[in-house]
């Protein structure tokens, strides 16, 4: 006789057994354990099948212990912990007897039927207790549904595999209808769709960090079936790489992030990055800009290109020292701020023919000595040392000095007097100076780091207005997008 008609034969005979006392209701209970369970076993092992290596269990046990006997039986695992409540402890000599684990291979623990974060907070003890193993199941057949609940919620926030033995309940009889019992692996939805990992990684983006959001977007672009977090990776990638003035590698990451949005909207896929598409196309646009400037291989050719896009230089720098602002990094923020000051003074004598990295002064339409004169007569006023000759490398104060004898419109358009702007300015540069990433060893605080982002901005936006530059669409197109 084979196994299943054996089964069959038996659980009829078990299921008419009579129940009306208590003797009777133990003898169908022993029947049930001593003959029907052997042969429930058996059939359930040759018709379910386990492939993977099970090193560590946790078990809900309810009102039936057949379901944990069937799950560990299949998984054969390293190491177990039954759950149980006061009403389904005495179902646990059953588990143990029948499936032979070994008091070193299981624990148990009690918790409240209803209690549903007992449970959750039991599962997350035992897998602090464990290592935080990666191997590890969670089944969640038994127990109130209450407990099932919590049991898969906390499995699935641990990235546990989640397994459950299911078949036909008799009710009148609080058991299994023998032969009916399947066993299921359940995919942890957390894991097929990353709705978990996914938060994080966009959390880690909005703050700035996306070195980790890219490791956390490539890995679910490795596990889900979808091109968007690969979409996401690469504008994690460009971002960070763009932070770092690391242009080309921005521009490629950049560049195939917006291929794989592409085809997400002709395919109607409905990918995050679709709200932000025309800011992200004019990321690329102006990063292309930097990335003709800086890989220019003529030196004098960068230079003039670096000036006639001077807009895009500063915009770049400024959005990168507000992102370390928020970061609260005040002083990579100065240190960005003081490169912009740079910028401005160096386009402003470049527009007088002065490379201030080797200057010449023969185009401002002034005598060499007429200009040194002027440059000496403004020392005196801000209590500066004479000199005696122009210096070939210009360096910033000097070259804001030059631009007041050459009355440029970045001086003379600033509000105040002449001498009170160049002491602002030369106060201000001197605490920058004093900070740990110039010349010093101070720290730059907040009350002082936003003295010196005002008078940048002030000579800033001035340069803009003198310049003729449009600084809001490019301070708009280099912010950096969230999600």
């Amino acid at each position: 006789m084979s196994v299943f008609n054996r089964l069959m034969e038996k659980s009829q005979y078990w299921k008419n057994m009579n129940r009306s006392s208590a003797e009777q209701i133990k003898a169908s209970e022993d029947y049930y354990k001593n003959e029907l369970m052997p042969d429930i076993i058996e059939y359930f092992l040759e018709n379910n099948k386990f492939e993977g290596i099970c090193e560590n269990l946790i078990l809900t046990l309810g009102k039936s212990y057949e379901p944990l006997v069937l799950s560990i039986l299949i998984t054969k695992p390293k190491r177990v912990r039954i759950i149980h409540t006061d009403e389904s402890k005495h179902l646990l000599d059953n588990v143990i007897e029948i499936t032979g684990l070994k008091p070193s291979q299981y624990s148990t623990a009690l918790v409240d039927a209803v209690d549903s974060i007992k449970l959750y907070r039991t599962i997350k003890e035992t897998y602090e207790e464990w290592g935080r193993p990666e191997n590890i199941y969670v089944d969640f057949t038994g127990g109130t549904k209450a407990m099932s609940g919590a049991c898969a919620m906390a499995a699935a926030l641990i990235n546990a595999n989640l397994i459950y033995i299911g078949g036909k309940q008799l009710e009148h009889l609080k058991k299994p209808d023998p032969g009916t019992e399947k066993f299921y692996e359940i995919d942890n939805p957390y894991n097929v769709f990353g709705d978990w990992d996914r938060e994080q990684a966009i959390s880690l983006f909005n703050n700035m960090d996306y070195v980790s959001a890219g490791r956390i977007f490539e890995e679910l672009d490795r596990k889900v079936d979808t091109k968007e977090y690969l979409s996401l990776k690469c504008l994690a990638l460009a971002y960070s790489a763009w932070d770092s003035l690391d242009i080309n590698s921005a521009v490629s990451n950049l560049t195939r992030c917006l291929d794989v949005v592409e085809c997400g909207d002709k395919s109607k896929r409905k990918y995050i990055l679709l709200d932000h598409k025309e800011k992200l196309i004019k990321q690329l646009e102006f990063v292309r800009v930097l990335e003709k400037i800086f890989c220019s291989s003529s030196s004098k050719r960068k230079k003039e290109m670096i000036f006639e896009s001077i807009g895009h230089i500063i915009a770049n720098l400024y959005q990168n020292a507000m992102r370390r602002e928020k970061q609260e990094k005040y002083e990579l923020a100065a240190l960005l701020l003081y490169r912009i000051l740079e910028a401005i003074e160096q386009k402003r004598l470049w527009n007088y023919g002065i490379d201030t990295s080797n200057a010449d002064f023969s185009k401002t339409g002034m005598s060499e000595p007429d200009l040194l004169q002027k440059v000496n007569t403004i020392h005196e006023k801000i209590k500066f040392r004479r000199i005696n000759t122009l210096e070939l490398k210009i360096g910033l104060m000097d070259g804001y000095i030059l631009l007041a004898a050459l009355e440029d419109d970045i001086i003379t358009k600033k509000p105040g007097k002449e001498k009170d702007k160049l002491c602002e300015l030369s106060d201000k540069v001197n605490a920058r100076n004093k900070s740990i990433f110039a010349h010093g060893f101070e720290f730059i605080d907040k009350v002082n780091y936003n003295k010196f982002k005002k008078m940048v901005e002030e000579y800033m936006n001035l340069l803009f207005d003198v310049e003729g530059i449009n600084s809001n669409e490019l301070f708009s197109v280099c912010e950096f997008i969230k999600l």
